[in-house]
């Protein structure tokens, strides 16, 4: 979100909070969390690209709700769709009357495509039911379609050769493709909760959502783009939470955590980028002392980057009286790593320790009784860790970096279940403290060197790091 996108859904909610809010609390956040779709969007070169890639989210999301519905859809999931496909040609008409300065508008498509998006619409409304045997191979297909679409947003390979196709297509020039062609804001956490609905379908069917409220939870502004991914059961209980006794509670804490997200990715991130670890100074700094700086530079970085993004996107949430979850609890004072993965990016972490980890742990120790139960438990925690690093981005650095959690998750768990309880010195009393200390430290240090494989865009220049760090 921009600072202007972010002052602006602020006064929008807060105006309609103060006065008629109870009226229109889930068509404006509908409507705002669907323009967010279209105007969140990096322009594309890619002729078209940046209207076909949100709607074709919002298809994805349609056929997702339409699986996971125990009712047949009502006049107002019809009114929700009309306004799905008006709301991109109502912009168009706005930019044209020079209305609207989107540059996004630029490249929506003719009267064809909404045709072709209505079509769309009526087939899946006809097609999919809550019949769970029919609907279990489009389960798959869903799942599958956004694996894919992840693999190839990750991979730059995979990226030019789709823009290269896609240009051809428009009739533009292939050799003018570029990976950076395929941006899609806000796609990685919409898979998220597309594959939770999808992967608890059985218990989200009693919620009997409507399909705007479905919609809003998926697309939810201020969590768009970067989270925190919310659970769909807690969305729906604070979206359906008709009181506003807490209005004005509600007010002073949004803006509050709205002003410390400002502060935090503003002020502190974007000034420690000018000195924390990049590629030109991973390559022009030789002096140990000054590459530890970049490194410890570059984790306070992420860290305000990231958590004030947080605060700004739970704030805004606030002052529409919904509460979205925490995503950061001082990660950087955590005693182990253990405790960091528990308090870093904590949706993500519990998206990942509920839908894979915890899974193929039972899965592994039902099925294959006779294998170790620490061959189990370290395979677990490093394929975790490197599906969480590809999801960043594929390439060997991010597997790199996964590696490097996962073996640091496994030798703590080691440490605290079979070496600490037996060696006397760490469980006295007298010396809790300074252990505690020393091993904040340590895990900090330990962090801070992980994130040397995450901001880099090779091995080569990520082993010239350490080279210079410990002065090898």
């Amino acid at each position: 979100m921009t600072l202007l996108q972010i002052i602006g859904a602020a006064v929008i909610i807060a105006f309609f909070r103060q006065y008629f809010w109870l009226n229109v609390k889930g068509w404006l956040l509908f409507i705002l969390s669907l323009s967010a779709v279209f105007f969140f969007q990096s322009p594309s070169l890619i002729r078209s690209l940046n209207f076909w890639l949100p709607n074709l989210m919002l298809l994805i999301a349609f056929a997702t709700w339409r699986i996971i519905s125990n009712k047949r859809a009502s006049k107002q999931d019809f009114v929700t769709i009309f306004a799905i496909i008006i709301f991109p040609f109502l912009m168009a008409v706005l930019k044209g009357l020079g209305l609207s300065e989107n540059p996004l508008i630029l490249n929506i498509p003719t009267i064809k495509n909404l045709f072709i998006l209505s079509v769309a619409l009526i087939l899946i409304l006809h097609f999919f039911g809550n019949n769970e045997e029919n609907n279990a191979p489009f389960i798959y297909l869903i799942i599958f379609l956004l694996v894919i679409f992840l693999i190839i947003l990750k991979n730059q390979y995979f990226s030019l050769k789709i823009s290269a196709l896609l240009r051809q297509l428009n009739g533009q020039s292939k050799s003018l493709a570029s990976p950076l062609d395929l941006t899609w804001v806000g796609f990685s956490y919409f898979v998220f909760r597309i594959i939770h609905v999808l992967a608890d379908r059985k218990r989200v069917m009693k919620y009997c959502l409507s399909f705007r409220d479905f919609f809003t939870y998926v697309f939810f502004f201020p969590a768009f783009t970067s989270g925190p991914i919310d659970r769909i059961d807690h969305f729906n209980s604070e979206l359906s939470d008709s009181s506003d006794d807490e209005k004005e509670n509600d007010f002073y804490q949004g803006f509050r955590r709205i002003v410390i997200g400002l502060f935090q990715k503003f002020i502190l991130a974007d000034s420690l980028a000018l000195i924390s670890l990049n590629l030109y100074n991973a390559q022009v700094i030789n002096a140990s002392k000054w590459m530890w700086v970049v490194v410890y530079a570059y984790s306070f970085r992420i860290y305000f980057d990231f958590s004030g993004y947080t605060h700004i996107a739970i704030g805004i949430a606030q002052l529409a009286g919904i509460r979205l979850p925490e995503n950061f609890n001082r990660p950087y004072l955590s005693k182990n790593i253990t405790i960091f993965w528990n308090n870093w990016h904590i949706t993500v972490t519990q998206w990942f320790r509920s839908y894979y980890f915890n899974p193929l742990t039972r899965f592994l120790k039902v099925n294959y009784k006779n294998v170790s139960p620490l061959l189990v438990l370290i395979f677990v925690q490093l394929s975790t860790m490197i599906l969480i690093g590809l999801w960043h981005g594929i390439s060997w650095n991010f597997v790199t970096w996964g590696l490097w959690n996962g073996i640091g998750l496994f030798i703590h768990n080691r440490w605290s279940s079979t070496l600490k309880p037996g060696i006397k010195i760490f469980n006295e009393k007298k010396f809790e403290k300074a252990f505690q200390l020393f091993s904040t430290l340590l895990t900090f240090t330990y962090i801070s060197l992980g994130w040397v494989w995450f901001a880099l865009p090779n091995i080569k220049v990520s082993l010239l790091v350490f080279n210079k760090l410990f002065n090898l």
